[in-house]
């Protein structure tokens, strides 16, 4: 799920904290603050590059002195397009347009056009934005089953689709030459282009069972939790590489599209190499975070001497902290850009760095010695516990539930 949302810089983390209360993260969500940016957003990552987002969020700022946000021409921009984004697939005039705003919005405002209109609830209230926001996101995606409908290719493996006897016999001649009028007449969301020759589509809510997703989670718990004794032969390698290379859902989730497992990174300088396990891209690394992940044991300790005023952290845990550290100070580093962008296939130096080790429990026990240290010695890494990777998951699992629609 990737949202476009156009408000005040202000209003920036609430955004954060409202989603995240309902199950979306933070990598979901791309920030700007007026329409020249949404505008340029548009034309440069959808039209040009084919990218994918789900749904424009917009406010409003036609009363201010300066109306910065102009929403309203955002939705003239956007209806103006009959090119298409997400690898060709759908048209940009289709992509869901909420107006969240400020203002009065009864009698106020002119509905026509708008997959939603939601006043801002100033009492911490946002069920009813959510829900206006998540049915927008189900109705576009019925609209593009209808479309598949009218095509008559739901259900119909169109991998190598012109290869098929269906598309020599019956598509090409009846459909393809006359997509012009099946793209004004009988269809809303799918391009011209998916139209004269449809491609598979590769989105997780087309492809993926809720019954996967439950499975994976279940998996990963069962991973944690009842695995072997670790020895010489039985690893974090062999135990949990092995299940996230074979479960990669439980570390992308919708948060970002694809990984690199144990990606070597020279160092030119030192003349040594940084391997992290896991390194989660984005295909928006202009805007979103492109994500070290580290992946340690869950019966890491993370404190000793609990007991005394001063507790110490663990050697073991210290150790992979330092390594964590390691890898900030090699992606922060400029002259390695060029060995990064390299290995990731794109330019970027906007960077999370995370260490996931031990139990929730003992991290909420430590709860405020934890977040100090964490700040005052290693300020910008993350430590995720096994349950809240789970936690996570479980939200994502959530969200799918709420957004998935009955197909034929």
């Amino acid at each position: 799920m990737k949202i476009l949302i156009n408000d005040f810089t202000s209003a920036k983390e609430t955004y954060k904290n409202i989603f995240r209360k309902y199950g979306y993260e933070e990598n979901e969500l791309i920030f700007c603050d007026s329409f020249e940016k949404i505008q340029e957003f548009i034309i440069e990552q959808l039209e040009n590059k084919k990218l994918h987002i789900d749904a424009i969020i917009t406010n409003e700022s036609s009363t201010r002195l300066i109306d910065s946000l102009q929403a309203s021409k955002i939705l003239r921009f956007r209806n103006g397009f009959n090119t298409s984004y997400s690898k060709n697939n759908f048209r940009i005039s289709s992509i869901p347009v909420i107006l969240y705003t400020d203002i009065e919005t009864s009698g106020t405002i002119e509905p026509k056009g708008w997959q939603g209109i939601v006043q801002k609830n100033k009492e911490g209230q946002h069920d009813y934005f959510i829900s206006k926001f998540e049915e927008a996101i189900k109705d576009w995606r019925r609209r593009l089953i209808n479309d598949l409908e009218n095509l008559g290719v739901l259900n119909k493996s169109i991998l190598n689709f012109q290869e098929s006897l269906f598309y020599k016999t019956h598509y090409r001649r009846v459909i393809s030459d006359n997509s012009e009028s099946y793209f004004l007449l009988k269809t809303s969301v799918v391009s011209q282009e998916f139209i004269k020759l449809p491609t598979p589509l590769i989105y997780d809510w087309l492809i993926i069972g809720r019954k996967e997703i439950e499975k994976s989670i279940m998996k990963f718990n069962t991973t944690y939790n009842e695995h072997i004794k670790y020895d010489r032969k039985n690893n974090e390698r062999t135990i949990l590489h092995d299940f996230f290379n074979q479960n990669k859902m439980i570390l992308l989730r919708d948060a970002f599209i694809d990984l690199e497992y144990e990606k070597n990174l020279y160092n030119l300088n030192e003349k040594t190499n940084e391997e992290c396990d896991y390194i989660l891209k984005t295909e928006f690394p202009e805007f979103l975070k492109t994500t070290f992940f580290e992946v340690k044991k869950e019966d890491v300790t993370f404190y000793v001497k609990k007991k005394t005023k001063r507790p110490q952290l663990s050697s073991k845990y210290l150790s992979h902290l330092e390594q964590v550290w390691r890898y900030k100070e090699y992606s922060e580093n400029e002259e390695n850009s060029p060995e990064i962008e390299s290995k990731l296939g794109y330019k970027t130096t906007n960077f999370d760095h995370i260490l996931l080790a031990g139990r929730k429990e003992e991290k909420l026990e430590m709860r405020d010695k934890f977040s100090g240290d964490l700040n005052r010695m290693f300020n910008g890494i993350d430590v995720v516990t096994y349950e809240e990777l789970e936690e996570l998951n479980i939200d994502y699992y959530d969200k799918f539930n709420r957004l998935s629609i009955e197909t034929k």
